[in-house]
């Protein structure tokens, strides 16, 4: 089991390393990546099987390959462990991992760069795994910023294009903003622990103390005398929030996920849906003693996920670009998944966090596969039509459109309405409604996009569509039945929470119970909500012309602009935040460098050629000069000695 787990990150290393230096052939290159995923699933698996098999409350196994920093008292391990929740975490990463890269292989073919490509594809994952298998914080940190390195360079991989390059700019500096504030967590924590072990490890032929099963010991104490009565625990909370806030793409840290569409259709399936964007929501229930013990960071939690779920959800209802409608999506299905850690819901929100991660993932290659096969059109109002020539793509895209609306008996019905259930049962009625009505606005902004792509007449005589190959259609159909069975997981029957039980020697919670009463109003919405949004756009058909307003727009005004806009909540960032450094940025080249710095060195500069040309006068080669000045040195001398 000690080499079993090491192998889940080393297979996708090897692969990245082996397209680095030795694959040249897009063929192989694929093949070679997608191999070194899904082997890295199997390891997965069958480690996953091993720690069942072990009794309930000693299902952790951790191995230290060396230790890592060993300063003083500063003793750090390089180490990975794998318990039930890492496992879920690495069987989704490697699962739809290796489905993506499969996919890849299809939708990249004939790329400039495909090698380059699935090398940095294989890099994520290492990190991705590095930063659920981590065994302590700084170590998970490593992934973490692993992930937003390769985010970067996926986003960028079109770096030609200057949408792509600016978005990959905006990822990687949004997200510096919350790893700053994880960088001062992990200060808080090893200041008052001692260690950033997550749990006990064994390392160097001792035990090392670790931080979470300590939490209890911060009750009641505070960061001094300046800063009382704000509990010390309630700081490194509210710090790994602002951390989850921008991996997770949460407000007001959520502006940089819509900008990263630019980016290959199947990074944004991977990175920004199944993966790295849950980074946040998996620190929190790592974390959950801490957040637990601290009730004020509980109720940021909880508005901070209500609010962006409803955010996302009216912005995807007004976008016209097929990538965006998603990436607003997941922005919001996030909310809900932070609400849910917010209520103390954490199995709710890993259940979601999981089936999202399949039927999202499914709905990014079904866009995928439809600006592939009608060449690189995302514009809806381009479309229509698309399910008779695109049969495939239509029926699979159905699929997931219905689990991520959330109509039974499809996945996502479960998990979204376990987490309704529990914020209603933590008696948050404010929070519910606004979770409730993201729900709503979810089935009919669904509803809108298959009308506007797949109902209708083909709008645009230019677009000439064609169903995608296999290599890119069997992903989607794997996709669609994990879409179908997904929930089975988690069924909140008696004896069937499998996911309830399976997490609770790391997440302790009862076992949810159904209500029927919300399950029924919530099916009935969405179902509801999803015909409205599929009936108004495909009776509205012969309104929807590119460069023309929604036909919407006419009963919503203003509001329409705000929601297309995302709020304005990246235009405020843009007049404020990014005008502000551009200032200062100018100030200092046009002012402070030249007449500051550049001043200065010059001033010293001038100094001493002022010196020397002092100097020079005397060092002129002439004896009698020489002479004078030794004369002048000797008088005062001896005029110093007499004197003295």
């Amino acid at each position: 089991m000690q080499y079993l787990i090491w192998l889940i990150p080393a297979l996708p290393l090897v692969g990245f390393l082996l397209n680095v230096f030795l694959v040249r052939d897009e063929r192989q290159s694929g093949l070679i990546a997608s191999a070194m995923v899904v082997g890295s699933f199997l390891a997965t698996v069958a480690a996953t099987v091993t720690l069942g098999g072990m009794p309930e409350d000693a299902r952790r196994v951790s191995s230290v390959a060396w230790q890592w920093i060993s300063a003083g008292a500063f003793q750090v391990p390089f180490g990975i462990m794998l318990d039930p929740l890492t496992a879920v975490m690495a069987l989704l990463i490697t699962g739809v991992g290796g489905i993506i890269h499969v996919y890849s292989i299809g939708y990249m073919r004939g790329d400039a760069r495909v090698v380059r490509y699935f090398a940095y594809l294989n890099l994520f994952i290492t990190m991705m795994l590095v930063l659920v298998m981590a065994n302590n914080m700084l170590l998970l940190f490593l992934g973490w910023e692993g992930v937003g390195l390769c985010s970067f360079l996926l986003i960028g991989h079109w770096f030609e294009r200057k949408t792509a390059g600016e978005a990959a700019v905006k990822a990687f500096v949004v997200n510096r903003i919350g790893d700053a504030a994880f960088i001062l967590a992990m200060l808080a924590i090893y200041d008052n622990f001692g260690t950033l072990n997550f749990y006990e490890v064994a390392a160097g032929g001792q035990a090392q103390a670790g931080f979470l099963e300590r939490v209890g010991e911060l009750a009641g104490r505070s960061f001094g005398p300046s800063w009382q009565p704000v509990l010390l625990v309630t700081g490194i909370a509210f710090l790994l929030l602002v951390g989850a806030t921008g991996k997770s793409a949460q407000i007001p840290l959520f502006v940089w996920l819509p900008d990263a569409m630019a980016g290959p259709t199947p990074v944004s399936a991977l990175i920004h849906a199944a993966t790295m964007v849950t980074g946040g929501v998996y620190l929190m229930a790592r974390a959950e003693t801490i957040f637990m013990a601290s009730q004020a960071t509980q109720s940021w939690v909880l508005w901070a996920g209500a609010l962006t779920a409803l955010i996302g959800a009216t912005a995807a209802v007004a976008q016209w670009d097929i990538k965006r409608v998603l990436a607003y999506s997941t922005i919001s299905q996030l909310g809900f998944m932070v609400a849910a850690c917010g209520a103390g819901a954490y199995v709710a929100a890993i259940f979601h966090l999981l089936t999202h991660g399949v039927f999202k993932a499914l709905l990014f290659l079904g866009a995928g596969s439809v600006i592939h096969g009608t060449r690189d059109v995302q514009d809806m109002r381009r479309l229509g039509g698309l399910r008779e020539k695109m049969p495939t793509t239509f029926w699979t895209y159905i699929i997931g459109a219905g689990a991520l609306a959330g109509i039974v008996p499809l996945a996502g019905f479960w998990s979204k309405d376990e987490i309704l259930g529990g914020v209603s049962a933590g008696g948050n009625l404010s929070v519910f409604i606004l979770l409730f009505l993201s729900s709503l606005l979810t089935a009919f902004y669904m509803g809108r996009q298959v009308s506007l792509i797949f109902y209708g007449n083909p709008r645009d005589p230019a677009v000439h569509p064609h169903e995608s190959g296999q290599v890119m259609t069997l992903p989607l159909v794997v996709l669609a039945v994990g879409a179908l069975i997904a929930g089975a997981i988690n069924l909140p029957f008696a004896g069937l929470g499998l996911l309830n039980s399976w997490l609770s020697p790391v997440l302790h919670e009862a076992p949810s119970a159904i209500n029927l009463v919300l399950a029924s109003f919530a099916t009935a919405g969405a179902i509801a909500m999803s015909y409205l949004g599929w009936w108004f756009y495909t009776s509205h058909a012969s309104k929807v012309v590119p460069g023309k307003e929604d036909p919407l727009y006419h009963y919503s005004g203003d509001i329409w602009d705000g929601m297309e806009a995302g709020w304005y909540i990246d235009s405020f960032y843009g007049r404020t935040v990014v005008a502000g450094f551009k200032w200062l940025a100018s100030f200092f080249s046009r002012v402070f460098d030249p007449q500051g710095v550049d001043g200065l060195v010059g001033g010293v500069a001038g100094l001493f050629t002022w010196g020397a040309s002092g100097v020079r006068r005397v060092q002129n080669g002439y004896v009698r000069t020489y002479a004078l000045v030794f004369t002048v040195g000797v008088v005062l001398v001896l005029g110093y000695m007499v004197l003295r």
